[in-house]
C-alpha cells in the first residue's frame, strides 16, 4: 500500500515471512543475505504497486505480527534533511540500505571464477543478480551491489581479484563486450 510517493507500508502472511527467512523479532537487515531479500520484495512492490527506491537510500522498518507475518514500512531518505538522515543512520537500531549496479574488470578467467566463488561463499545462498562479459582476453562482471548506509560496496572481495571500473564504462561493455550470461553470472562462474 503506497503512502504518498515517498512511503510504502507491505503486509506479508506467516508464509511470506517463512518463505523470505524473516522473522520479525530476530530479523537483522545489516547481513548481505538479508538485504538482498528486502530488495527481492522492493523489486516486487515496484512490479505491483510503483513504488520504486531505486537511487535511493531506503529506511526499513520490520514490525512482526500476532499469528505470524509481518508488516514492512519503506521511506526513501531523499525527502529528509541532510541533518535527519544523519541522524536516522546513526541510530543502531535502524538500518539504511542502497542499491547500485557496479562494473568490475578481470585480467584473466581464473580471476573472474575466484571472485565469483569469493561472492557466493558470503552471499547466504542468494546469488546476486550478475551478467558477464567478455571482451579481448578480459573478462567484466557487471552486479547488483545493496550497502548497507555508507558502504560504498557490498563485496570488497571483488577488489582482490579485479578493478572497479566507473559507470560511463558500463555502457561501452554492454554495447561492445560479448555477453557471456544473463542474471547469473556469479553463481555460473563460481561453479566453474
Amino acid at each position: 500500500m503506497l503512502i504518498g510517493e515517498s512511503k510504502i507500508k507491505i503486509v506479508l502472511t506467516r508464509e511470506e515471512t517463512e518463505h523470505y527467512g524473516l522473522d520479525g523479532s530476530t530479523a537483522d537487515v545489516s547481513g548481505p543475505g538479508a538485504r538482498r531479500i528486502f530488495w527481492r520484495i522492493l523489486d516486487r512492490a515496484r512490479a505491483e504497486v510503483g513504488f520504486d527506491p531505486c537511487g535511493d537510500k531506503v529506511l526499513i522498518q520490520l514490525y512482526p505480527l500476532k499469528g505470524g507475518g509481518g508488516e514492512i514500512f519503506v521511506t526513501k531518505l531523499g525527502i529528509l534533511s541532510e541533518s535527519s538522515a544523519r541522524l536516522v543512520s546513526k541510530s543502531d537500531r535502524i538500518a539504511m540500505l542502497s542499491k547500485k549496479k557496479s562494473l568490475y574488470a578481470f585480467d584473466t578467467l581464473e580471476d573472474i571464477i575466484l571472485a565469483s566463488r569469493a561472492i557466493m561463499a558470503i552471499s547466504d545462498k542468494l546469488s546476486p543478480q550478475s551478467d558477464v562479459y567478455t571482451e579481448g582476453d578480459r573478462y567484466f562482471l557487471s552486479i547488483e551491489e545493496y550497502g548497507k548506509g555508507g558502504e560504498p560496496i557490498e563485496f570488497p572481495c571483488i577488489l582482490e581479484f579485479g578493478t572497479a571500473l566507473t559507470a560511463d564504462i558500463s555502457t561501452y561493455i554492454s554495447e561492445h563486450a560479448t555477453r557471456l550470461t544473463e542474471g547469473d553470472g556469479v553463481e555460473r562462474f563460481s561453479k566453474l
